[in-house]
């Protein structure tokens, strides 16, 4: 590949050196891969989320202020920016680990108690540490997957910087706009996706087929895959039909005219795509944790030939249709390994009485509520807009609250989840006027709810209210 021009690069050595830095910063990364498995073992959820948080935002100063200050070093501020981020990755996870060996009630229930135990080893005689042989394959499996899983989510830059496909302006315009429309998938759908992941793998044994494992646990697993399939399938069918209006407003508000002119059909695309991201994460969650090592080989093996389709298609596509021809080709993508993924789904269940797909079906209601709010939207985007940008954001508003209120039946757990969250928060920073008593607080369905603003908006939406709530 050519690097890039002279005039980006205040010396014309700062491309080798980037790319030595960028390298190095993936080893320090890797280094910290034993402390970062066992966080997830122990389900420390929120120490790896502080800790990717950090390592972003010290990234994120550290190329703005090159970019500031001195704009001409860019290239290199970018390379020495990702290697800080990545060395405060990794020692925030060793810190984290020194301060729990201290703790003698946290160590006993950790396998390591040193730190010492964290790093490799190898017994007297031996070249390599040993590795069970069944664990070899496992790893193997999902190394080979995680190769395809990055050609099928990452390859259309190669094929951008391969392939004469589009310009480097069309290239810009695809990256901001991938960018944005993915911002729920990583803010959200990426975290769902890891938290199921590991409540599969612990709920269910991979070796072992359903009828012979804990019949309690593979009904919670079913029943939690139900649930999920439910609620992300409304959630995304929700983004698709506002995203759909609102995205060149949208666009228009980010980056002026130009971008959403040629970014408009762009992110209408990545609305639908993002369904398809919604479904596969789940479905790929539970079969990941579910596949015995001879499946998972099986599975890579139509990854393979999945990532050939995509890479076709996506040439294919982007030759008749431009740039959006590879948002479309992901779709057809993400469709493949997402029938995959319910074929092993329904075949693994087909001895039991339980049926986890019927998440997918949706209530007539439900349906319609989004169609009657993608006409409302469409018909606005048509005819509001044009006059009042501010009024075409208000109608939006006004039928994304009526879309609510409608599927509160459908998603009561995501709402009453996201009170209870808001309720905390509340009690929390201590807002003047705003809590009550924390010994008087209402508890509907399991959620505590102290919030006396917040327990009357659950009363509205389901007609529950405590006897202490009716006599204040």
């Amino acid at each position: 590949m050519d690097p890039p021009p002279q005039e980006v690069l205040a010396e014309p050595s700062h491309y080798p050196a980037c790319l030595v830095i960028i390298l190095l910063s993936c080893a320090v990364e890797l280094f910290a891969e034993v402390p970062f498995i066992l966080a997830e073992l122990q389900l420390w959820t929120k120490t790896r989320v502080m800790i990717e948080g950090a390592m972003q935002v010290v990234r994120s100063i550290c190329i703005a202020g090159v970019v500031v200050v001195v704009p001409h070093y860019a290239v290199i501020g970018y390379s020495i920016s990702h290697l800080i981020g990545s060395c405060v990755y990794c020692l925030s996870y060793y810190l984290v680990f020194m301060k729990a060996f201290r703790d003698k009630t946290l160590v006993k229930t950790l396998p390591f108690q040193t730190i010492r135990q964290l790093l490799p080893s190898r017994g007297p005689g031996e070249i390599y540490p040993r590795v069970e042989q069944e664990t070899l394959k496992v790893t193997r499996g999902f190394l080979l997957q995680c190769w395809l899983k990055e050609l099928l989510t990452e390859g259309e830059w190669f094929l951008m910087n391969l392939l004469p496909l589009v310009s480097l302006a069309q290239q810009g315009t695809y990256q901001v706009v991938s960018n944005l429309g993915a911002l729920g998938a990583r803010l959200v759908l990426r975290s769902i996706e890891a938290a199921a992941y590991k409540f599969f793998a612990q709920t269910l044994h991979r070796e072992q087929p359903l009828e012979l494992q804990d019949k309690k646990k593979v009904r919670e697993a079913a029943q939690f895959l139900e649930l999920l399939l439910r609620h992300l399938s409304l959630i995304s069918l929700v983004v698709l039909c506002f995203g759909y209006s609102y995205s060149h407003t949208l666009l228009q508000l980010y980056g002026g005219n130009t971008l959403s002119s040629e970014g408009t059909p762009l992110m209408r695309a990545q609305c639908l795509l993002l369904v398809f991201l919604a479904l596969n994460g789940v479905t790929e969650a539970y079969t990941f944790a579910a596949m015995n090592h001879k499946q998972l080989h099986w599975h890579s093996s139509l990854l393979v030939v999945f990532s050939v389709a995509y890479l076709a298609g996506a040439a294919a596509l982007t030759h008749l249709l431009g740039v959006v021809g590879f948002v479309w080709a992901n779709c057809f993508n993400m469709a493949l390994r997402i029938a995959h993924g319910w074929w092993f789904i329904e075949r693994q269940y087909r001895p039991t009485e339980l049926r986890p797909l019927r998440g997918l079906r949706l209530s007539a209601s439900s349906v319609t509520a989004c169609a009657a709010a993608f006409i409302i939207t469409a018909i606005s985007e048509a005819y509001v807009s044009s006059i009042s940008v501010v009024l075409h954001v208000a109608v939006g508003g006004v039928t994304f609250v009526l879309v609510l209120y409608l599927l509160r039946e459908e998603l009561e757990d995501v709402y009453t989840s996201a009170l209870s969250a808001c309720d905390r928060l509340l009690l929390r920073v201590g807002a003047p006027g705003f809590g009550v008593d924390r010994g008087e607080g209402a508890n509907y369905q399991g959620v505590h709810l102290s919030n006396c603003y917040l327990a009357k908006l659950h009363c509205v939406l389901y007609g529950k209210i405590r006897s202490d709530h009716k006599k204040r």
